[in-house]
């Protein structure tokens, strides 16, 4: 008990003691007794102080819609934007000045190698060159993204503008002739030898379903013209295949005389049909469902009553 008794005298004695002594004193002494040296070091400090990032301050050369060129050539537009440095148009990373076009569900349109137009004091103009195609979807949301950095690394993007594309309907089909050989009175289930019907779509118009019609002719002999191979004899399907496209009860589609007719779950959707994957394509199969027996040895064609023509609606 004794010896706790003099601790806690020594310790308040310690406390009214210090301050009767200089802090230098004895931090003096404290450091000799636990072999510490000095706590500060000096630090000397160099940073180097920019005025600003840069301002992509105006996006434009676009005030009316786009129209797309029909395919298979591209369309080519022009963008130009404007931008100011606080530090001076040297500080701009020219090789940085980039334009992006974005549409949701479409593929990015863009041009990363924009050209200096105009360069001095705190400002530069840029011009971009973007590429579209024909399968751009049509809309009013096309956001303009107009970006570029500093050569401190500082990125600006101005995405505040927006442009139409407008809607490219059309469409190109191959061959232009169906022929038929060997054909006899009385056959049926005849096709083409040049069969099928291909359709490319050539705009960024979605061809829905049963859209496609076809608009079918009596075919009249060209010797005996009171003999015919009437429109309503022959079908069309987009299958083919153990006489498929002749069954009018399955999923055939059998052709009217003079009469625009849907081909049944045709389907023709904008894409890049070049790359003949079926992508923007659809192909339309023939058949002459039944050859009349009264039928004389000649020429039946369209020549009387004009061409059959498909057409998307």
């Amino acid at each position: 008990m004794k010896k706790r008794g003099i601790l806690i005298v020594m310790f308040i004695a310690i406390i009214l003691i210090v301050p009767l002594i200089s802090a230098g004193f004895f931090e003096s002494t404290w450091n000799k007794i636990t072999g510490m040296g000095s706590s500060t070091s000096p630090v000397t400090l160099n940073i180097s102080v920019t005025s600003g990032a840069p301002t992509v301050y105006a996006v434009y050369n676009l005030s009316s819609a786009i129209t797309l060129t029909d395919a298979p050539s591209p369309t080519f537009i022009v963008i130009n934007f404007s931008v100011t440095d606080p530090d001076g148009a040297a500080n701009l990373n020219n090789a940085s000045a980039a334009i992006n076009l974005t549409k949701a569900g479409e593929e990015l349109r863009y041009n990363s190698s924009c050209a200096v137009k105009n360069y001095g004091g705190n400002y530069a103009n840029y011009t971009c060159n973007v590429t579209l195609w024909w399968w751009d979807a049509s809309g009013v949301d096309w956001k303009i993204s107009a970006n570029i950095s500093d050569l401190g690394g500082n990125i600006r993007i101005n995405d505040s503008n927006f442009v139409t594309v407008n809607t490219l309907t059309g469409f190109t089909m191959s061959p232009s002739t169906l022929t038929f050989s060997g054909i006899v009175a009385g056959a049926t289930n005849q096709t083409p030898t040049n069969d099928p019907l291909i359709l490319n779509n050539t705009g960024n118009y979605d061809v829905t379903i049963n859209n496609v019609k076809m608009n079918a002719t009596d075919l009249v002999g060209e010797t005996n013209q009171g003999k015919f191979l009437w429109a309503s004899n022959f079908s069309a399907s987009i299958y083919t295949g153990g006489n498929i496209e002749c069954n009018i009860t399955a999923s055939a589609t059998q052709m009217v005389n003079m009469s625009d007719t849907a081909i049944a779950n045709t389907i023709l959707s904008a894409g890049n049909y070049t790359m003949n994957d079926g992508t923007g394509q659809e192909n339309v199969y023939l058949c002459l469902r039944k050859v009349g027996v009264e039928l004389t040895q000649q020429q039946y064609s369209t020549n009387q009553f004009g061409s059959w023509s498909v057409k998307i609606v």
